[in-house]
């Protein structure tokens, strides 16, 4: 007989940390099966491709150059919000 939402829920809810973990888990995967694995020659051209298209806009002046301090103190900021339970803010893309 099948259960119901609410019948499954609150029976996982009553699991161990570890139990609701591992359940949490297998449910991700049930939904999100793993891709097939690609040979790494596939995976090398793919990056190769991504490093010539990066490369390119930043010769062309199209790619957003943004000075590593700058990264950095943002970072930092995000990681203090997050230990003083402010959250996080990511930065607008452009």
């Amino acid at each position: 007989m099948p259960h119901s939402y609410e019948e499954v829920r609150r029976v996982a809810l009553e699991l161990s940390y570890d139990d609701r973990a591992k359940l949490s888990e297998e449910l991700w995967w049930s939904l999100h099966p793993p891709a097939e694995e690609l040979p790494q020659a596939v995976i090398d051209a793919a990056w190769d491709a991504e490093i010539e298209r990066r490369i390119e806009e930043i010769v062309s002046g199209t790619a957003e150059l943004i000075p590593a301090e700058q990264v950095l103190a943002e970072m930092d900021a995000q990681l203090a919000g997050l230990r003083t339970g402010g959250g996080t803010r990511r930065r607008a893309r452009r």
